[in-house]
């Protein structure tokens, strides 16, 4: 026997119980009990129930000339639910098999299952299989093989595209009793709507082999009306039940899953359901929460005006989080922000850094999408729906884009820097090269889920650290529109020599001492080599930081496109902020 715990090993002969529901099963039900009968495993039984056939003890007859081979019991006509509970409260096995009247066991069905179980060393694994089609004269149209590579990448793949077949499963028989029974209200869905329960919590495995037959004939339920549209119910159930995590992993957002699912319920009876899929894809869209972090020490009044451009998103629904990085200036203008604004949030922790301020913010945040903004930079006003609306569309997890720069020391107001053109695979070249800017990216909330956190303990450079981890994993969606504006000057990070060779070691450090990264050693000289290029301006300049500054603001002006260069369709947004800078 097994226990929950899923700790015990798999001895030589587990216990399968083979479980068929019957109603007036004529020469069908008994190929289907031959079947079972010619299994090539010793230690089975066969639990048949008889539900309430009409067909004047035909059923019966031929269940009971096998004698003690198999447990033969007869209920009230209860639907295949209710037959399928009695047969589970009767049977003995340490396993669950499930095999309708219509359909046929492969020979070597049970021993290749409990081999396969055997190889996984997972006990407690539920286990399905490939299986042909055959006509009613048991003749082979076609091979359902399923898309292994597939089903690996989204468990829930197989519930949601249909890909289940009950009578290929092998399920442990206390995995059947803790989220049983199958529902008896269900007559024609039961079996999909107690997969989806188990499926929660519980592991499915794909075992690629062909190891049953269904047949295909007229007299299914699968097609009569009422099964459609109790089918239609059960979609609709399904498709709402995913969280937005969930959602993402199984489609990489909640547009493409709608979408996805749409388009699958199309080819099927199910039309209700699959408009409903569409009418989630279109109105989930906007109302989606997305929250905004923004980690701020002092420069209280920039970060008011940074909140400001976040709350004043257009078709976006925000969710604001200030994080107080241990300011020691008055906080009254964020305090009163707060009061009138419910959608922000003020956090405060002891002064660590703008790293340590995004993960607490990330913890505190609700939103499917999460963007970053810090508190001397700002959005354009369609920025959080532009991105979030194209992350939807091509399902990526994470995305940044390109982004307008103003300076104190630009004479030319506007310029843009076009980061949003680094794009796809990225990885190992962004550990050499890393255009990314905080304030232009967006992440799913699957990506904190699954445990993203930025790394503490510099505060020079952990942003590209942290995008350098996340390109090992993900595509990174790069949008070639500027919809941020990032204030800089000769003494930020980016321009001040002095920050640049801090940075610049702190990354060589840690990807040095990373098991992974340290082992693009080319890329990592790149950043050496751009170390030694500073050091080398330092001695040259005498370490005169003013003059390696001039260069700095000579070089911004001169390599980033002045705003009046820049296309007609962005001209909009350069106005607005040409006015909101006057």
């Amino acid at each position: 026997m097994f226990g929950k715990s899923g700790s015990a090993h798999l001895y030589a002969m587990p216990k399968v119980s083979i479980c068929m529901p019957v109603y007036n099963g004529g020469s069908y039900f008994k190929q289907a009990l031959q079947s079972a009968l010619n299994q090539d495993y010793d230690d089975i039984e066969i639990v048949i129930v008889n539900d309430g056939s009409t067909d004047g003890g035909e059923t019966e007859a031929i269940a009971l000339e096998q004698g003690d081979r198999v447990r033969y019991f007869w209920q009230q006509n209860a639907g295949v639910a209710g037959a399928l509970n009695t047969a589970i409260r009767h049977a003995t096995g340490d396993y669950f098999a499930w095999l309708s009247h219509d359909d046929i066991h492969l020979p070597h069905k049970t021993k290749a299952q409990v081999e396969y179980l055997t190889k996984l060393n997972r006990p407690n694994a539920c286990l399905f299989s490939d299986y042909d089609l055959i006509d009613p004269d048991g003749n082979f149209l076609s091979n359902v093989a399923l898309p292994a590579e597939r089903i690996r990448a989204n468990p829930r793949l197989p519930l949601l595209n249909g890909f289940i077949n009950g009578c290929t499963l092998l399920i442990p028989m206390w995995i059947m009793r803790e989220y049983g029974p199958f529902d008896e209200t269900l007559r024609y869905t039961q079996d999909y709507d107690l997969w989806n329960r188990i499926l929660r919590d519980r592991d499915f495995y794909h075992q690629r082999e062909t190891l049953v037959q269904y047949r295909i004939h007229p007299g299914q339920d699968s097609h009569k009306p009422l099964a459609v549209t109790e089918g239609d119910a059960l979609w609709k159930r399904m498709i709402s039940d995913l969280t937005e995590t969930e959602r993402a992993n199984f489609r990489g957002s909640t547009k493409r899953y709608f979408k996805k699912l749409g388009e699958f319920l199309d080819i099927t009876p199910y039309k209700v359901a699959a408009e409903y899929a569409r009418s989630r894809m279109t109105s989930d869209l906007y109302v989606g929460l997305t929250s905004v972090i923004i980690p701020f020490w002092n420069e209280v009044d920039l970060a008011v005006k940074a909140a400001h451009s976040v709350l004043s998103q257009v078709n976006a629904n925000v969710q604001l989080i200030m994080v107080n990085d241990g300011s020691t200036d008055d906080l009254t203008p964020v305090i009163e922000l707060c009061k009138q604004n419910s959608c922000v949030r003020l956090l405060h922790q002891p002064n660590r850094g703008p790293a340590a301020a995004r993960n607490l913010g990330m913890l505190a945040s609700d939103g499917e999408y999460i963007a970053f903004l810090d508190g001397d930079d700002e959005f354009l006003p369609t920025k959080v729906s532009r991105q979030r609306q194209l992350m939807q569309e091509s399902g990526a997890l994470i995305s940044h884009t390109s982004y307008y720069v103003t300076s104190p020391e630009m004479s030319g107001g506007l310029g843009v820097v076009r980061s949003g053109r680094f794009n796809g695979q990225v990885y190992p070249k962004i550990i050499g090269s890393c255009p990314i800017a905080v304030p232009t990216v967006m992440i799913h909330r699957s990506i904190v889920d699954g445990g993203f956190t930025f790394p503490v303990g510099s505060r020079i450079g952990e942003d590209v650290l942290a995008w350098i981890d996340l390109a090992t994993k993900y595509l990174l969606l790069g949008i070639d529109e500027p919809l941020s504006v990032v204030e800089v000057s000769a003494t930020s990070a980016g321009f001040s020599s002095e920050k640049q060779a801090l940075g610049l070691t702190n990354m060589i450090t840690a990807l040095t001492a990373h098991p992974f990264h340290s082992k693009h050693v080319d890329h990592i000289n790149s950043l050496r080599q751009a170390v030694n290029t500073i050091a080398k301006d330092w001695i040259a300049d005498g370490r005169q930081f003013n003059r390696a500054d001039a260069r700095a603001k000579a070089h911004l002006e001169s390599t980033w496109l002045p705003s009046e260069d820049l296309p007609d369709h962005d001209s909009g947004r350069v106005d607005y902020y040409k006015r909101a800078n006057q």
